[in-house]
C-alpha cells in the first residue's frame, strides 16, 4: 500500500483532496494519506513538508502555490502533485507546461482570462467600464491582472483599484463610482476571504460583482467562471497514478482548466434588475436564490 502526504495551505482546497482520493480509489489504488495542514500559516509549510518527508511518503499532493513549492523544495526526490497552482512556471514549480523537467507535475487552476472577458461580456453585454479590485501583493492576482489588462484591451475601460492591507476593504465605497457597470474581482485569498466587506458596499452603489472564487457567488456576487476543485483533484490522481506506476513526473505535462463551470446568483441579479440570457442559464452549474 502507498503512504500519500498531502500538504494544504488552508482548508479552503477540501473539494480538491477529496476529488484527488476519489480518482485514486477508481483507480483501484489503496493509500495510506497523512494530512498536513498550515492554517493559513505560510511560513509553517516548509516544516510540514519535512515531515511528510520523514514518514518516507511516496508521493505528496500539494495543494496551493506555497504548498507546492515547500515540498518541491525538499531535498528529497519525493515527487509531487499539485494544484490548483496559477502559474506553475512563474512560480518556478516546472520549467515548461508540456515538459516540467522536474519532480513536480499537476494541474493549473487557472481559468483563461480570455474567456473571462467573454464570460463578462455575456453576462453584462452593455457593460464598459470594470472597476478591478486585487491585493497588491498577491503574486496570483498581479499575474492575472497583466494577462486580464491585455485580454480587455479594446473591450473595457479598466479602473484598477488595489489595496495592499485587508482593512482597505473597509474605504472601497470611496474608489466606487456611479459609472462602473461592474467590478471583477481577480483571484486572491485576502479579497476572498474578506468578500463580505466588499458586498456591503457594491450593493450599496447597485454594483454587480464577477468573482473569481467559487464560494463568493453564494456571498453575494452576480456571477463566476470558475474551475471545479473536486475536478481538479481527479485529475492530479492520474498523474499521480502514472508516477506510482513508474512514470517521472518530468514527463508528465502540466493540465490546464477545460471546462470552467459557470456560477450565478439570481437573487443579486433580481436585485439589480439584471436578466441573464437564456443561453447562460441553460449552461449553468448552480444558479443561486
Amino acid at each position: 500500500m502507498y503512504r500519500i502526504g498531502i500538504l494544504q495551505l488552508t482548508q479552503n482546497l477540501d473539494d480538491a483532496v477529496h476529488g484527488f482520493k476519489q480518482g485514486l480509489s477508481d483507480q483501484g489504488i489503496e493509500a495510506d494519506f497523512h494530512y498536513l495542514n498550515a492554517d493559513g500559516n505560510l511560513d509553517e509549510l516548509p516544516n510540514l513538508a519535512s515531515k511528510l518527508a520523514a514518514l518516507n511518503v511516496d508521493l505528496i499532493f500539494a495543494c496551493s502555490t506555497p504548498a507546492a513549492a515547500a515540498a518541491v523544495e525538499l531535498p528529497d526526490n519525493i515527487p509531487v502533485v499539485f494544484t490548483p497552482v496559477f502559474d506553475p512556471v512563474g512560480a518556478k514549480l516546472v520549467k515548461s507546461m508540456d515538459k516540467p523537467g522536474s519532480k513536480a507535475t499537476g494541474v493549473s487552476g487557472m481559468v483563461k482570462v480570455e474567456e473571462k472577458v467573454a464570460f463578462i461580456r455575456r453576462v453584462l453585454p452593455n457593460a464598459k467600464k470594470l472597476g478591478v479590485l486585487y491585493h497588491a501583493q498577491d503574486l496570483n492576482a498581479l499575474l492575472e491582472i497583466d494577462n486580464f489588462r491585455q485580454a480587455a484591451q479594446n473591450i473595457f475601460t479598466l479602473v484598477e483599484l488595489p489595496i495592499n492591507q485587508p482593512e482597505e476593504l473597509s474605504k472601497i465605497d470611496t474608489l466606487l463610482t456611479s459609472d462602473m457597470d461592474a467590478l471583477f474581482i481577480p483571484i486572491g485569498r485576502i479579497i476572498e476571504e474578506n468578500f463580505a466587506t466588499v458586498v456591503y458596499y457594491t450593493d450599496d452603489a447597485n454594483i454587480p460583482v464577477i468573482a473569481s472564487h467559487a464560494p463568493n457567488v453564494p456571498g453575494g456576487a452576480l456571477a463566476a467562471l470558475v474551475s471545479n476543485h473536486h475536478k481538479l483533484g481527479e485529475a492530479c490522481a492520474v498523474k499521480a497514478a502514472q508516477i506510482l506506476n513508474g512514470t517521472s513526473p518530468s514527463v508528465i505535462p502540466v493540465g490546464i482548466v477545460e471546462q470552467p463551470e459557470i456560477l450565478l446568483n439570481g437573487f443579486v441579479a433580481e436585485n439589480l434588475g439584471i436578466e441573464f440570457p437564456s443561453n447562460l442559464v441553460t449552461q449553468a452549474k448552480e444558479i443561486y436564490e
